[in-house]
């Protein structure tokens, strides 16, 4: 009985101790493992898959449920199965005994904005997908949503967002609050940083004589500006083109592709003036040759001035036509009293400077003088239709022909007893007159409004004379039945 007794409690002895052994090596683990926290990213294995949900084992007492729908690929496929290792989130104590429950679309998201964290700590730039435009700019995806402001799209303001939707761009992080979910980038920021760059490459090597590629940025009434290589050169007006044009906007557009050359180059300035028309097409260069002197030239009136209208010939050259090379007789004030823009005109070529760019011209060389004409097509003693242009006290002077004026002096006027003669006339009136004589080379007429009175007083005496027989048939004496005004006329023949 003693040595029953005896196992007994042995027995009882080697159980405690075990238990007791049991316990520390427990605690001695517990102690051993790291504490897992609420919020804490850990990696776990998959021990089980239900319809709702899955078993991890995430390093807690007991197993985390994990669920389902958050390992789900767009085709409903699960993306990890039975035994893969999967990083979780805990979302609750992991030592409580309440079942721990864990997420991967957290753990997933924590992982990026570590990564992106860091990449910000370290400078690096990010890659971005623009996925929306919202108001005063677009969300692009770098890991999170981040804001790029309408500014900060590119170099310049960016009305139109739409086309950008779906790229990817590189982006700098202007301002971050990741926990908070602040993140605003800036492409613009990049975009002045390589054209600072470009720019002190470009000056570094810029010289008067190169032909740059470059690309119209700003459209002006004087010229476009120009960006060479992060630098902007002028394009004056008048070096775009060796014909004349009224607005930079005749020949470009923003955005435009073009090769211009270096015209001058202020490094203390930093001004630079450029060219975009080529010496090789001057149209001055065979100028000499095509239009000499005396040439006959078909042009263009492109602009009147008080002083003349400049015409330009098919090559592209301008001449001047003065004022007083456009009619041989009027008096002009200004070229739009007889010409008009876009006229086409024959004119001949008076003087020619190439070297100055410079042509005069002359409309009245092509045509013939109205006296000469008149001279050649006109006799002595000719009666004319003429109309009164001014009066002076000693006569009248009448236009006979278009640019062609006579003078009727007082003395070849017909009497009018009791009255003036000359105030019997206006500006306007018509009247009939007798060419006495031309001095053609002084541009001098002289006719006669009277000579024309005396012969046709003279005709119609004539013809009274010769129907005398008539008269004499009817019993009536002739002195009664010719009228005074022809009987005092024909005294003054006698």
């Amino acid at each position: 009985m003693e040595d029953k007794d005896q196992v007994d409690v042995g027995s009882e002895v080697v159980d405690e101790e075990e238990e007791e052994d049991f316990a520390t090596l427990l605690a001695k683990y517990e102690q051993s493992r790291p504490p897992l926290k609420p919020g804490q990213v850990v990696e776990g294995k998959i021990v089980g898959i239900y319809d709702n949900e899955l078993l991890v084992d995430a390093g807690g007492r007991s197993e985390a449920t994990l669920m389902k729908d958050e390992i789900k690929g767009p085709d409903g496929k699960l993306l990890f199965g039975m035994g893969d290792s999967i990083s979780v989130m805990l979302e609750g104590s992991a030592d409580s005994d309440i079942q721990l429950r864990v997420s991967y679309r957290k753990a997933l998201r924590a992982k990026q904005l570590a990564a992106l964290q860091e990449s910000i700590d370290s400078g690096k730039n990010l890659e971005g997908r623009v996925v929306e435009v919202v108001k005063g700019g677009l969300l692009a995806d770098v890991g999170m949503r981040g804001f790029i402001p309408a500014s900060q799209v590119d170099e310049s303001y960016v009305e139109d967002l739409k086309p950008y939707l779906g790229q990817t761009l590189t982006l700098k992080v202007m301002q971050h609050d990741l926990p908070n979910g602040k993140l605003i980038l800036s492409r613009r920021a990049l975009l002045n940083e390589a054209r600072a760059k470009k720019r002190k490459e470009t000056l570094a090597t810029l010289a008067v004589g190169q032909r740059l590629p470059g690309i119209i940025r700003r459209i002006l009434d004087y010229g476009a500006f120009v960006d060479i290589g992060g630098v902007e050169g002028l394009l004056h007006i008048s070096e775009m083109s060796w014909r004349r044009i009224k607005h930079p906007s005749q020949l470009f557009k923003v955005g435009d592709h073009i090769e211009v050359a270096v015209l001058k180059y202020d490094q203390e300035r930093c001004r630079i003036s450029l060219g975009f028309r080529k010496a090789e097409d001057d149209p001055w260069r065979d100028a000499a040759a095509l239009f000499p002197e005396g040439t006959i030239i078909t042009g263009t009136v492109k602009k009147l001035e008080h002083f003349g209208a400049f015409v330009e010939l098919e090559t592209g050259i301008q001449g001047l036509l003065p004022i007083s090379e456009i009619s041989w007789t009027r008096r002009l004030s200004h070229a739009d009293q007889v010409l008009k823009v876009n006229d086409i005109i024959d004119a001949m070529v008076t003087k020619l400077d190439p070297s100055n760019r410079k042509m005069s011209m002359s409309l009245k060389q092509v045509t013939e003088h109205p006296w000469e004409a008149f001279a050649r097509s006109t006799d002595v003693d000719a009666v004319l239709q003429g109309i009164v242009t001014r009066t002076a006290d000693f006569g009248l002077f009448v236009e006979v022909a278009e640019g062609v004026e006579g003078l009727v002096h007082v003395s070849e006027l017909p009497e009018t007893p009791g009255r003036a003669s000359v105030s019997n006339y206006q500006p306007g009136e018509e009247i009939v007159v007798k060419m006495l004589g031309m001095d053609l080379d002084n541009r001098r007429i002289s006719l006669s409004a009277k000579a024309v009175s005396d012969e046709e007083a003279r005709t119609d005496i004539q013809e009274y004379l010769e129907n005398a027989s008539d008269s004499q048939a009817t019993g009536q004496a002739l002195g009664e039945s010719f009228p005074e005004e022809l009987q005092q006329e024909s005294r003054k023949a006698e």
